[in-house]
């Protein structure tokens, strides 16, 4: 690895590096900005579900199938009504041949028709089969009703509260009891300060009668006025209170017993007392406005109210954004009440413009940085040119991104690799410049051989820190989670990109840079005496400054090393049972622990929008999915879905969350083959016999239909109204059917089917789906019944019901016909995946980062034992990360999975440098001496390559944005708990039971011998390594030297020769190094700095 003819390229040439480098990197820069959109975070959750694993691809499967199925889908569920619009269709073509005029009546009139009925479909979701709209009425009115309740109706409400209003819950403090009269003025209060907040006006819903009138907010408070008509909720007294709690004792058994309805006032349909549905009050405040624990099942004698939510009439929505932003500056608590939790609809829109107003931070920690590296390099022009390196290393990957690898996705998380590269980039401007500086300081040489010298030994320093990081970041993308896998890809290149920038940008930086500094000199020499006086009194200021910092450093570096050294067993046994305690931690109790809610949290739990979602959202009825008799209340009941004629394939691009490809039909699926009907009959049949099953009341006429088709086909032969014969799809056919009676009777059977009344059959995804063409045959079907097992968040709750179907079924497919043994089953499985790739995916890529950090170690030193303590401490140090980030109350989700991964890449750095010089030591014999030389050449640089990543961190703290805070937490953490570790356990471990006298160490040199000489005699072996070409030592010496204490003198090491010798001129120069690594002992030293 002979770089010498690019340092003389740089050393000749740096303008026309700098100039091609910053055209190339501004070029990059610019472009995806100007031919893509910038990256959107409305949805921040985007990305986070799982590709390409079993259960991914089945639900991809489903959700093709689902949108196949829709009208204009390539599927139809009910062909016959596909017939009979194809025949309209055709019917119309030929009338328009017929006349011009006529054309233009139907083109003004029928097609209309259909496409209202599209819309009108599409709109309330219902089926492709647009004939049936008149039936589907029933099912509208309610929806129309909704519409028309939002008019003041009642002439005290706008209708009835709704989940799609911005609604606020509000606790006391004090966990008093909410449902007094003391209480309730005190919620009126509340209640008037959110109505008298900016732009609440422009945004309610207003009355019909009165425009410019807000519609009255829906409350506990104002519901006792109106069933005791009173004009306002401050006029409410005592004995009202009591009323009102005493109806809500009675009436309350007809809610939970579903005896009520929103619609009863109205209707008057529901089988209760007419004080309990009068203007629907006990329904609207049972439902909606207090918590669960009021009045809850068979306990009417609990009537403490804790929490009551108050709906406003303004839309949830992002047009609420400036209304909530007003509330943020609107004092919600009083007389310890207080408002704890918000629904406003606009989450998302908040976190993105968070992410811009944040962006502060972020910056923050970059001028920290700079300081830094200011402080460190003494020069401002360097300290800004490693800052643009790292902005254009930032934009090189966002175009090798965009363009390059054409990924579309951009998640926010990506943001955070900016952070990253921040840390790695001050690192490698740390080495290459005191490299540089070492190397200047021993050789009074041209600027050539400096560059040249500093060239080759910063180069592994820099490449190890680089590859270590970014193969740390690629091991992520094994994950089967679409927004792990783009971040990963994204940090790589980054990390690679900086290592690039800064092999070139800035060692060209530092050739301008001593160029100025050579003529800042002359014109030192050159200027008058009037200013000398002046530069001398700054060059003191900043001579002492350098001094004193020098002595602080000193004393404090040899006290460490000393510390270190002297009690190396006490480190070894506290850090040790530290360690213990922390794998504890992790893996038995608390423990790492998978999320338990499917929305990734985006603000601190202390956001009124997360208590909401995490804490209140599920204390109030209207957002449960179910009631039932008893306290616990009867959650959503899993399906049961086994789909066949489809191949359970996702064939979209596992990078794209938008992409879920093509549905894939099954070629060997035929369900009108006799066989197949005879064992999916069986097969149903089966299926209400297992223990998973959960029986329904009332026909269930699509969930099998091969049992309704049978039913079917027993009709009479003549119909006995109109005489029309049915033959062949009647009762003279036999069960199992021929193939053609089958697809001819099946097409009628789904016809009539669904002209059935909307009260015995609710179109869904049960049943066969055929496809649109002359003569319809089925291409897919679907058998779904309800499991007696409820949704839930728990991994090992979902995993049993997964396990115990998948097993049942697959037992099931081995007797089946081969037309269908495609079949599969699926579920709500996308959070249990989610948790299954979380848990497996994120320990895998934990083993794939530590191999790939174990093999850098070894071709680093080529030594078993160093790379085996090295590897150790790496191992404690992530369990205790862990361990803290357990104890600050993490759970294993999408983005500590990522945290996880990376800490292995920013924890190795500083065990492979401490490895690398112990290797290094002259006097390899005395493990304590080489352990004193790598910790006192190596404590300057960790320490600040610690400081300068965990204070960029450190500043993203006070973001109000829970990723921002994650990160920072954890990357303060990462870095103090590795410097830790590497410094006080790594190096307690060499100092006792480090390798001496060349044990366990290989060499590049006897490595590369073997392989080329092969079958070679001895002597002409040791002849070479006697006698190296200029060939083989440019290929070998900058890695043999950590692998060997013998070889060229080279002049870079006299300083070392001479701290060794005291000072001396020695005569035996049995020291020598060549590698890249090697000038870290010099590139490093924290003592030469002043």
């Amino acid at each position: 690895m002979n770089f010498s003819w690019f340092a003389h390229i740089l050393v000749h040439h740096p303008f026309v590096i700098l100039i091609a480098v910053a055209v190339f990197s501004g070029t990059c820069l610019v472009i995806p900005f100007t031919l893509k959109a910038l990256p959107d975070f409305s949805d921040p959750q985007m990305g986070f579900e799982t590709r390409g694993t079993t259960l991914a691809s089945r639900i991809t499967a489903w959700k093709n199938l689902e949108e196949a199925t829709r009208p204009s889908g390539p599927f139809a569920v009910n062909p016959k009504e596909f017939l009979e619009r194809k025949t309209n269709r055709d019917y119309a073509k030929i009338r328009k041949k017929v006349g011009k005029n006529k054309s233009s009546k139907l083109r003004n009139t029928k097609p209309d028709i259909f496409i209202n009925e599209e819309k009108r479909n599409d709109s309330y979701g219902s089926e492709s089969n647009n004939w049936i709209t008149l039936q589907n009425l029933i099912n509208l009115k309610p929806l129309q009703d909704h519409t028309a309740s939002r008019a003041p109706k009642e002439g005290y409400f706008c209708g009835r509260p709704d989940e799609n209003y911005a609604h606020i819950v509000l606790e006391s403090n004090k966990g008093s009891d909410l449902f007094t009269l003391e209480s309730l003025l005190i919620l009126c209060r509340l209640e008037y300060e959110l109505i008298q907040a900016k732009h609440y006006k422009e945004l309610c819903t207003q009355t019909v009668k009165k425009p410019k009138k807000c519609c009255r907010p829906w409350s506990l408070a104002n519901y006792i006025a109106q069933l005791h008509n009173r004009t306002s909720c401050l006029a409410i007294i005592e004995e009202d209170v009591n009323n009102t709690r005493t109806l809500l004792q009675s009436c309350s058994q007809y809610y939970h017993n579903l005896q009520l309805a929103p619609d009863c006032y109205e209707k008057g349909h529901c089988k209760a007392p007419i004080d309990c549905i009068q203007h629907n009050a006990v329904f609207n405040i049972l439902n909606f406005l207090t918590s669960t624990s009021f009045l809850p099942p068979n306990k009417s004698s609990d009537v403490i109210l804790k929490q009551t939510m108050i709906f406003l009439p303004v839309a949830s929505s992002t047009a609420a954004l400036p209304y909530y932003h007003a509330l943020e500056k609107t004092n919600l608590e009083f007389e310890g009440i207080s408002a704890v939790g918000m629904e406003f609809g606009l989450k998302s829109a908040l976190f993105d413009e968070c992410l811009i107003q944040d962006a502060w931070l972020m910056s923050s920690g970059g001028l920290f940085v700079l300081l830094c590296i200011w402080l460190y390099t003494e020069s401002l022009f360097l300290t800004l040119m490693t800052i643009i390196a790292i902005v254009f290393s930032l934009g090189i990957s966002y175009f090798m991104y965009t363009l390059v690898f054409e990924l579309r996705f951009f998640p926010f998380m990506n943001l955070l690799a900016t952070v990253v590269a921040i840390g790695i980039g001050a690192d490698d401007a740390f080495i290459f410049c005191k490299v540089w500086q070492s190397s200047k300081e021993q050789k009074s040489s041209s600027t050539l051989k400096i560059m040249n010298d500093t060239f080759h030994h910063a180069f592994i320093s820099m490449l190890i820190t680089s590859i270590t990081t970014a193969a740390a970041f690629l091991a992520s993308y094994i994950s089967s989670i679409t927004a792990v896998c783009c971040f990963s890809v994204f940090a790589a290149t980054a990390v690679v990109a900086n290592c690039i920038l800064m092999m070139s940008w800035l060692p060209a930086c530092m050739v301008v840079r001593e160029g100025w500094y050579t003529k800042c000199t002359s014109f030192k020499n050159w200027c008058s005496p009037i200013l000398l006086p002046r530069l001398k009194i700054w060059e003191a200021l900043l001579q002492c400054k350098c001094f004193i910092v020098y002595k602080l450093w000193s004393n404090r570096e040899q006290a460490l090393v000393d510390g270190v050294i002297r009690y190396r067993y006490f480190w070894i046994i506290l850090l040790s049972g530290l360690t213990i305690g922390s794998g504890i931690v992790v893996l038995y109790y608390p423990k790492l622990q998978l999320p338990s809610s499917p929305e990734f949290q985006l603000f601190d739990s202390s956001h009124p929008f997360e208590k909401y979602d995490l804490v209140y959202k599920n204390m109030f009825w209207f957002k449960r999915s179910e009631r039932a008799n008893g306290e616990n209340n009867a959650n959503y009941k899993l399906p049961l879905r086994f789909v066949w004629g489809v191949l359970p394939i996702d064939n979209g691009n596992y990078l794209d969350p938008q992409s879920l490809g093509k549905l894939q039909l099954d070629p060997n699926f035929d369900v009108s083959k006799k066989e197949s009907q005879v064992w999916l009959l069986q097969f149903c049949r089966q299926i209400r016999k297992q223990s998973f099953y959960q029986s329904t009341l009332g026909p269930l006429l699509p969930n099998c239909f091969i049992e309704s088709f049978m039913a079917w086909m027993q009709r009479r032969c003549l119909d006995p109204i109109d005489h029309m014969d049915r033959t062949p799809c009647c009762e003279t056919e036999r069960f199992p059917y021929n193939s053609s009676v089958f697809n001819m009777c099946i097409v009628s059977a789904m016809g009539d089917l669904y002209e059935t009344p909307s009260e015995y059959f609710i179109p869904g995804m049960a049943g066969p789906k055929f496809s649109k063409d002359q003569f319809p045959t089925i291409k897919a079907i679907v058998v779904e019944y309800d499991s007696n097992y409820t949704y839930s968040m728990s991994y090992e709750h979902m995993h049993e019901f997964f396990t115990k179907v998948e097993k049942w079924m697959h037992e099931q497919l081995k007797s089946a016909p081969v037309t269908m043994k495609g079949g599969w089953f699926v579920s709500e499985f996308e959070f249990y995946d989610l948790q299954q790739v979380l848990s497996k995916g994120t320990l895998a890529a934990i083993g794939v980062s530590m191999g790939l950090a174990l093999i850098v170690l070894l071709l680093a030193t080529l030594n078993i034992l160093t790379s085996l303590y090295a590897i150790i401490t790496i191992t404690c140090s992530i369990l205790v990360i862990m361990a803290v980030l357990v104890l600050l109350g993490w759970k294993l989700n999408v983005l500590e999975s990522i945290a996880v991964s990376t800490a292995i890449g920013l924890t190795v750095d500083f065990s492979l440098h401490y490895t690398v010089h112990y290797r290094l030591c002259p006097n390899s014999d005395d493990r304590e001496v080489s352990t004193r030389y790598a910790l006192t050449n190596m404590a300057g640089p960790a320490s600040m390559a610690a400081v300068t990543t965990g204070a960029a961190g450190a500043f993203m703290m006070p973001s109000s944005i829970l990723p921002y805070i994650q990160i920072g937490v954890f990357l303060v953490t990462v870095m103090s708990v590795s410097w830790f570790y590497a410094t006080f356990y790594l190096g307690s471990l060499l100092a006792v039971a480090g390798p001496q006298k060349q044990f366990g160490q290989f060499r590049y040199s006897k490595l590369l011998c073997c392989c080329c000489t092969g079958g070679s005699n001895n002597n002409a072996t040791r002849e070479r390594r006697h006698r190296p070409t200029s060939s083989s030592l440019s290929d070998t010496h900058e890695l043999d030297s950590l692998t060997s204490k013998c070889g060229l003198m080279r002049p870079a090491n006299r300083a070392l020769q001479r701290s060794l010798s005291g000072g001396k001129n020695s005569t035996m120069r049995h020291f020598t190094d060549q590698s890249p690594s090697a000038t870290s002992a010099i590139t490093i030293i924290m003592t030469d700095d002043n």
